[in-house]
């Protein structure tokens, strides 16, 4: 599995390219996404589907152009679907271009296992940035979406946000995962579960 993280758009929203051989996964597809569909064509790879963490605008403002370009389905848990059809009001919230209508084709389960581009997609309700936040571990790393940062954790002031349920996902969630697991976040650099459950400073 190959990696590429796009820092893009307004927000800075880490994007990610997950790559098995030539079929690949574009998860969490901001605003600024063309570099990463431009690697994608040019290697020739084969996009198998889109899937968000959560449905928050940063996170799926560039869905359309991914659907434009590769003709996938999007996955994103049903219980953020109040926050995905409300995309074009965050746009307005935030100041920021519509994206117009974003539709999921595929519910993205809250927990199990699922297979795409060869890959196993191993599920985690995280609630507390919102209510269908969904960390996703492939392999040793974990894409927590914007539940987990190095050393830092997800915002709940916004709609969907709860604090009491953001620290119980972290602890008894992504807490329980080998301390070396890396975490990829929605923002910012990298870090590992051992290093949050050790210093950061909202949880220890």
């Amino acid at each position: 599995m190959e990696i590429y993280t796009l820092p893009n758009g307004p927000f800075m929203v880490n994007s990610y390219l997950i790559v098995n051989g030539k079929k690949a996964i574009m998860l969490d597809p901001g605003s600024g996404i063309r570099p990463l569909l431009v690697k994608a064509e040019s290697e020739k790879l084969e996009i198998e589907a889109i899937v968000a963490t959560h449905g928050h605008i940063d996170h799926i403002d560039g869905v359309n152009k991914v659907k434009e370009k590769f003709n996938v389905p999007f996955y994103a848990n049903s219980l953020d679907m109040e926050l995905i059809q409300s995309v074009q009001m965050q746009a307005r919230m935030f100041g920021v271009p519509d994206p117009g209508q974003v539709i999921p084709d595929k519910n993205l389960p809250s927990s199990g296992e699922i297979q795409i581009a060869g890959l196993t997609l191993e599920l985690y309700h995280t609630p507390g940035h919102s209510k269908g936040s969904v960390s996703i571990r492939i392999e040793d790393v974990l894409f927590s979406g914007d539940t987990l940062f190095n050393f830092s954790i997800g915002r709940t002031d916004l709609p969907g946000g709860n604090y009491e349920e953001l620290i119980s996902s972290i602890r008894n969630q992504i807490f329980t995962l080998p301390d070396e697991t890396r975490v990829l976040s929605g923002h910012g650099p990298e870090t590992t579960v051992g290093r949050e459950k050790k210093m950061n400073p909202f949880l220890s």
